[in-house]
């Protein structure tokens, strides 16, 4: 059992509770938590509070998941030139609602990256797209498979 002091930045075992340890009466712990209530423990049901580890980046419609890609996606991927790349890029990012509606174009994992060009490639002026209409087949082809 970690030693425990009045003062400390506590939680339970589980991790469902967490505050400020205020008082300490033989072994139970008060622990008062930020929405102001006061909940007691045994003191040996209490450890030092550790901040939970984000594992996943979210975004507000949830958690950005990455997929892998097919030999055949990830050739498609890689074939798409770096002016519309960076096309689709703007007009991705530009449609952002703002900070945490969703992560830049430049930070997405290639699943996504690959969707988001399926989805905008259509999109972007004809004069850009003129020399690449075997690209936008394909990825009209991947949405189907």
């Amino acid at each position: 059992m970690a030693q425990l002091s009045i003062g400390d930045h506590v939680s339970d075992l589980k991790g469902a509770h967490d505050g400020k340890l205020v008082d300490i009466e033989g072994s139970t712990g008060y622990v008062m938590q930020s929405n102001g209530v006061e909940v007691e423990f045994p003191l040996s049901q209490l450890k030092p509070y550790e901040p939970p580890k984000v594992s996943e980046i979210r975004t507000l419609s949830g958690p950005l998941r990455d997929k892998v890609l097919s030999p055949a996606q990830r050739t498609l991927l890689a074939s798409v030139p770096a002016s519309l790349i960076n096309a689709i890029a703007k007009s991705y990012d530009a449609g952002s609602d703002g900070e945490g509606s969703r992560p830049p174009f430049a930070t997405l994992p290639e699943s996504k990256r690959l969707e988001a060009i399926r989805i905008y490639l259509p999109t972007l002026p004809q004069r850009l797209l003129a020399s690449h209409m075997n690209l936008v087949v394909a990825m009209r082809d991947v949405a189907k498979s």
